[in-house]
Parts: C-alpha cells; structure tokens; sequence
C-alpha cells in the first residue's frame, strides 16, 4: 500500500515543517496539501494512503479518516503519573515494571500498553514498540509525538517484526517483554480497532516466538489475550488469576 505524508487544510507554518521532518523521518513521500480533499489528493498523488499530520495524527485510508487515539492508555498512563497504585493496573501487576526498566513491546497496536509500560517505567527506564505495519508504525509514531503526556516520548517505535528482531536481540537485554496478540480476533470494540485488525501482523504467536522472548528477558514474559483466553490455551499457558469477568487475561513465563 503506497503511503504519503500530508497536512491539514491551511497548516500553521510548525505544523507543515512538521509534516515535512515526519515524510523524511519515516522515509515517505510528503504531497503538499493546497486546498484539495484527500480523494483527489491521493489520484493526483498515486497514493493508497495519507498520514495527515496536524496537531493530530489521522490515517487516511479507504476514502475514510481514523485520527489515532490511544483509548484508555492515555487515562491509564495519567493516573500512574498523578500517583495511582499500579497494582490497580492489570497489565502492570502482571508485567512487574518497575522505575529505570527496559521494556520490549512485540505488538505495539495502537500503543496504549507501551505508553503505560512508559509511564510505569519513569525517565530513566526505556521502552521500545515493534509495528510490523509499516502504516501503523508511522501513525502511531506520529500520533505519540503529538501527544501531551511526557511519557509518550519515552516509547520508541520500531517498524520491525518481532520474530526477526528478537533473534537478532542479545540475551536479557529487555527486563520485560510483551505480547499482545488478541486483535486477531474480532469482537464488539471501537471500529478503529477492526482497522488495526486489518493492518497489523495477522498470523498467531508462535511457541517459538515465545522461547526466543525468554532468551531475550531477564525477568519475565508477558502475553495478554482477551476473555476466554483462545491464545493462551493453544499455547499451552495458564492465565493469572483476575476478576471475575475480567475481559483481558495475562499469562507470565520466566525469563529463560
């Protein structure tokens, strides 16, 4: 899919040098805006897709605009930093991350957990999201450096596949690492999470993705599923215990 960098309609001269810095960031062709709307920008252009760059990050794609948004993640993140006990925080209580860690996030999504994990993981800890959409990478980037929260700086967007970049990782270079496999599945969510479905790396984790994350760990691994747990048990893991009607469940391994 042929992926272009442009703006919003009459762009404040920041916002269009912006668009432009994030084109040649990601490596992308910047189409200048004018007064066109996005359907005859993209046949003008050649281009399948736009990331429209303003003070938001929008994904024009299918004749249809879906401005990133991390969900709850932005509310998770808030109350940690105002002071909230993270054992309130289901991810949390079960990634065990603490202030100064270095955190892998192998299914970045939308970001939400890694803006968490960022938070959790304070200025002295680091934490890096692998897309291996190359069009979600790219929006969610550009929409964390828009956002107003000090620990969206702290995530660093890689558009990599995990199974490659694992390998590639010495051991026990993440303190945790963490799979989210449970947009493969379609259920009643926010529309934009159909389209992150669509986009992102549909085949399941595999057993082997796992072993190389527990090389690669030096204390645990985490993978979160959605209720009824369909992923944990194919792969033969037992969710922590959680409330009852928990709609997310976690499995933890050790680091290898």
């Amino acid at each position: 899919m042929r992926l272009a960098v442009t703006t919003v309609l009459a762009p404040a001269p920041p916002d269009l040098a912006a668009a432009r810095e994030a084109a040649a960031r990601h490596a992308l062709p910047f189409v200048a805006r004018g007064a066109a709307g996005l359907d005859a920008l993209a046949r003008a252009a050649e281009a399948d897709a736009f990331l429209v760059l303003g003070g938001h990050s929008t994904l024009w794609v299918d004749g249809a605009e879906h401005r990133w948004n991390p969900g709850m993640g932005a509310l998770r993140a808030k109350r940690l930093a105002r002071g909230e006990t993270s054992t309130r925080e289901p991810f949390l209580a079960a990634a065990g991350i603490r202030p100064g860690d270095e955190v892998l996030d192998c299914t970045l999504g939308l970001g939400a957990d890694a803006l968490v994990a960022a938070e959790a993981a304070g200025a002295r800890g680091r934490v890096v999201g692998l897309e291996s959409s190359s069009l979600l990478a790219a929006w969610v980037e550009e929409g964390l450096r828009r956002l107003p929260l000090p620990a969206a700086r702290r995530v660093e967007v890689r558009r990599a596949e995990h199974g490659s970049f694992l390998a590639a990782c010495p051991e026990r270079s993440f303190d945790v690492v963490v799979f989210d496999p449970m947009f493969r599945h379609a259920r009643a969510q926010a529309p934009v999470f159909g389209l992150v479905r669509r986009l992102a790396e549909r085949r399941p984790l595999e057993a082997g993705a796992l072993a190389r994350a527990r090389r690669v760990a030096r204390r645990w691994v985490v993978v979160k599923d959605g209720a009824p747990g369909w992923d944990l048990a194919r792969l033969g893991l037992a969710p922590l215990p959680s409330v009852r009607g928990a709609k997310r469940l976690y499995a933890r391994l050790r680091a290898a």
